[in-house]
């Protein structure tokens, strides 16, 4: 009896052990997760906090620039593409094909004047390396689908744009990017206009088809993401907008062998231009993007 007495403490003490071993077990796997949840929530509002501070300061370049008397936003545009494109963009009228190829003629004619643009010595100007870089594209297509196959396959993707353009034509559309912020949204507006206007008196159009490839590509595979992450908020922003026009283009078409989903594109798109300050045209991007709402219900 004696004995059994002096065995009951160590079967407790063993059975407080087992519990709290299985309670470790338990909240070890919870705190993890929270863990891991915190940290993501912290990620996430330090990016959000990023781009913020990013917005501010490129506020700030454009004030210091007034204050310095440089160009404003409307008169940076006129020098590039002439007079008519000053116009408010309320007033704008939709523009005759004839005045689209010209502005495109006069956009490559200002790139041609550029120091840095200059020291890469193209033989043909920006423009012939516009068209070849178009058709290296045009006969390289990315993949999107079974992107996620292998490794080799993402980073082969990651590496599209070098592979499919070269290196040299690669860098100097990162310079113009980062050389011309106060053009690149009218200018992509006009190119845009170009792409999918009647007149194909210019080379350098690219078809649906490689439109759509590559639209795919920026919004549908880790390359592409990756791509737009590396580039600035209002560019990222304007390719994701143009995308989707893209792709309901292809939709009309019946093009669409990637199944891409439009409609949460244009839900996120719509949200983060209504947040988005300096936006020449943000009203007509969020028409555009209602329309579109409406086209595809959720």
């Amino acid at each position: 009896m004696k004995a059994e007495r002096n065995y009951q403490p160590v079967m407790v003490l063993l059975v407080l052990v087992v519990v709290g071993i299985f309670l470790w077990i338990l909240l070890k796997d919870w705190y993890a997760t929270r863990i891991e949840t915190a940290r993501k929530q912290e990620s996430q509002e330090w990016q959000q906090r990023t781009e913020v501070l990013t917005q501010k300061l490129t506020d700030m370049e454009q004030e210091l620039k007034a204050a310095r008397g440089e160009a404003p936003l409307g008169e940076k545009v006129a020098e590039v593409f002439g007079p008519p494109a000053a116009e408010p963009p309320a007033r704008e009228k939709p523009m005759a094909a004839e005045e689209i190829e010209r502005r495109v003629k006069a956009f490559f004619a200002y790139l041609d004047g550029r120091d840095y643009v200059k020291a890469y010595d193209l033989p043909g100007g920006a423009y012939e390396e516009y068209v070849l870089a178009v058709e290296a594209l045009s006969a390289n297509p990315p993949r999107v689908a079974g992107e996620t196959e292998s490794l080799y396959e993402m980073l082969k993707n990651v590496s599209y744009f070098f592979r499919a353009m070269g290196r040299k034509r690669v860098q100097l559309a990162a310079e113009i990017l980062k050389n011309e912020p106060e053009i690149m949204e009218p200018a992509m507006r006009v190119f845009f206009q170009w792409y999918t206007g009647p007149l194909e008196t210019m080379r350098g159009k690219p078809s649906l088809k490689t439109m759509y490839a590559c639209a795919s590509f920026l919004v549908d595979t880790f390359g592409g993401r990756s791509y737009l992450l590396r580039r600035d908020s209002r560019i990222r922003l304007l390719s994701i907008y143009y995308c989707i026009q893209v792709l309901d283009r292809a939709n009309d078409q019946k093009i669409n062998p990637n199944g891409i989903d439009i409609r949460p594109l244009i839900t996120g798109a719509a949200k983060d231009i209504r947040s988005q300050t300096g936006l020449a045209y943000q009203k007509n991007y969020l028409a555009e993007l209602e329309r579109l709402a409406r086209k595809y219900p959720g």
